[in-house]
Formats: C-alpha cells, structure tokens, sequence
C-alpha cells in the first residue's frame, strides 16, 4: 500500500489510543491549564501592586491597571 492510497479513496483509519494514555494526556492538559491560570492570576496581582511610576514606565495607567487586575482567571 502507498503512502498516498490513504490520500486518494478511503480515509486512512485512525489508529487506536490506550484509554489510560487518554486519561493521563487529559489530566495533564487540566493540570496545565491549572497552572497557566495561577501565573496569570500572580501575573495579574503584580500589575496591581505596581505604583504610578513603574506603571508609566510600561506605558499602562492606573485605571488600566485596575482593570486588568480584576478580570477573571477565564479569560
């Protein structure tokens, strides 16, 4: 068989996935995802701690600042 017979006719049959390798690559992403939400909540907390000087010296004011702080881990 051909490498392209896959390509032309038929789609190529997806190969089987180990349910436990599935288990653990979906416990893993949350886990990512987990830690990905806490550094952008640190993140987050440093911008507000910031004062006036250090916030214009990255070119964000207070009010912008602010509001960056306080939106959602979600998003």
């Amino acid at each position: 068989m051909s490498i392209l017979a896959g390509a032309i006719g038929a789609p190529a049959a997806r190969p089987s996935v180990n349910p436990v390798a599935r288990v653990a690559s979906v416990v893993r992403h949350a886990f990512d995802w987990l830690y990905n939400r806490a550094a952008l909540l640190r993140s987050r907390q440093s911008l507000a701690d910031l004062d006036d000087r250090m916030l214009r010296d990255i070119g964000v004011d207070r009010l912008t600042a602010r509001k960056e702080a306080n939106r959602g881990v979600w998003l």
